[in-house]
């Protein structure tokens, strides 16, 4: 395993962490999100949406700037620097947190909602100052590429979401079943973090030495920024104009799209950014990580999103229950989205790892412009399945605008990472969609078409790329089980 870059092994490694991780807690996640979906009222997801869009989404992203830029970084952040960030982001939140709850009788308002709306609101604020307790210890993490950390710290807030929400929400809880899943799953989460990492928690004000951090963090943060206003248009546009159940019917569309692909993605691009970042000094490198990173992703997530789509109706029908067929639209817009999402959050993530901060953030910023506009125009005509629709088509320019991009920088072979796994997938999701109307929908005619699907894509699939999937393979494994490496060399953040 000699031509296996250090970093590039240690990045197989956590990526099939990070898999192994959504293996276990994905059905039990994406059960939980069934059930929860026949117990609870659309109105009920879309009021828990907006919450969060004003507390936890919009508090917590503030972390993401000075994180990111301390993994980005070369050299180890020093223990006052911890300390500084730690501080600054404290103050930060702080000041966001107590705003909006003032602000709270205006955003009733705003969103037509009553005033239970503002207890839910305190319940969640306290989610903020929990996660920023772990968000320097997952930067240590990050910095030594600990994957296996992480996949541990998911799948104890899985099973402490689903555990809590799922018993409450039997019981009657309504959103209120939500609203302490989360926070009790985000103080599981952050403990796990601080346990694996410690830091010395303290609070300093030093701006020397920090200077390009912190301009490389507010990059970073503008750009979570836009990415946070084009994620929540559903809150923002169609929650004052359609109401709170349109908003759950986004949410859920949304979700069940998510779970077939952008959870790997987001999960295997949480991977390639430090990654790239320890190697972005090395061309060829980073070249080979980012096209195997992003033909695998595309070989696992596209059969999922496309054949989940041609049986949608039939899933809504028997698993869903009926109350969420107005959904079905926005469903089939949001997997088109979700196809072109995965060029953008992995080129974004070889981008930032690059360096090239200004240039994401650029293409990211347009993206927001481009979404916000065509939703304002679909929504007055098609309703808040306009939104949907919006991201669907705004996706496909900015998809080809990364594509150009990185480029320039890496050069990537599209007819086999992007081109195969599409038309495979296309081919057994079609197959699947002419050959259902044979029997009655019901869970076992379900196993069976999705079954059939993925067994059909897998022989095509062998047929094609045999040889070079086994190769692929035989490497995998070879480095899987090798023993996770040593902690790159690093500053003690306690020293």
């Amino acid at each position: 395993m000699a031509d296996v870059h250090p970093v590039s092994a240690k990045t197989m490694q956590g990526a099939s962490l990070m898999l192994l991780r959504m293996a276990a807690s994905y059905p039990i996640l994406f059960l939980g999100e069934v059930w929860l979906a026949r117990l609870l009222d659309p109105q009920d997801f879309g009021v828990f949406a907006m919450a969060g869009f004003v507390t936890v989404t919009l508090a917590t992203v503030l972390e993401v700037g000075l994180v990111a830029a301390l993994i980005q970084r070369p050299d180890p952040p020093t223990r006052i620097e911890f300390q500084t960030f730690f501080s600054l982001q404290l103050l930060v939140i702080s000041v966001l947190v107590v705003g909006l709850f003032l602000l709270a009788p205006r955003l009733l308002g705003w969103l037509d909602l009553d005033a239970s709306f503002r207890w839910i609101l305190l319940a969640l604020l306290p989610c903020p100052w929990i996660s920023g307790l772990g968000a320097m210890s997952c930067v240590r993490l990050d910095r030594n590429l600990r994957y296996g950390v992480f996949a541990k710290m998911d799948v104890l807030r899985v099973l402490t979401y689903v555990g809590i929400a799922l018993p409450l929400a039997f019981w009657g809880w309504g959103v209120w079943s939500l609203v302490i899943a989360v926070v009790a799953s985000t103080v599981v989460r952050s403990a796990v973090a601080f346990q694996a990492a410690p830091w010395p928690i303290g609070i300093r004000w030093g701006y020397s030495g920090t200077r390009k951090t912190l301009r490389s963090g507010v990059l970073f943060q503008a750009s979570t920024l836009t990415s946070l206003f084009r994620d929540y248009i559903p809150v923002l546009l169609a929650g004052p104009r359609f109401g709170a159940q349109a908003v759950g019917y986004l949410n859920w569309a949304k979700n069940m799209t998510f779970y077939s692909s952008q959870a790997i993605t987001q999960a295997v691009s949480r991977v390639t950014f430090p990654s790239v970042s320890r190697i972005q000094q090395d061309p060829q490198a980073v070249r080979r990580m980012a096209e195997t990173t992003f033909k695998y992703v595309n070989l696992i997530t596209f059969p999922g999103i496309l054949i989940f789509a041609a049986l949608i109706p039939e899933f809504v029908q028997v698993v869903f229950t009926s109350k969420w067929a107005p959904a079905i639209p926005a469903f089939y817009f949001y997997s088109i989205r979700m196809l072109g999402s995965n060029i953008s959050t992995l080129y974004i993530a070889v981008l930032n790892g690059l360096g090239k901060i200004e240039v994401s953030l650029r293409i990211l910023v347009w993206w927001t412009v481009l979404d916000w506009a065509l939703a304002l125009a679909l929504c007055s005509r098609f309703g808040f399945t306009g939104v949907a629709m919006a991201y669907a088509i705004g996706v496909i320019p900015i998809a080809g605008w990364l594509v150009l991009q990185l480029h320039k920088l890496v050069r990537i072979d599209y007819l086999r990472s992007f081109v195969l796994p599409l038309a495979v997938s296309g081919a057994a999701a079609t197959a699947v969609w002419l050959t259902k109307g044979i029997s009655q929908p019901s869970w076992l005619s379900l196993s069976g078409w999705v079954l059939g699907g993925l067994g059909l894509y897998v022989l095509l699939l062998l047929a094609i790329e045999g040889q070079s999937l086994l190769g692929d393979i035989r490497v995998f494994l070879t480095t899987l089980a090798r023993k996770e490496g040593a902690d790159f060399p690093e500053t003690n953040a306690g020293a």
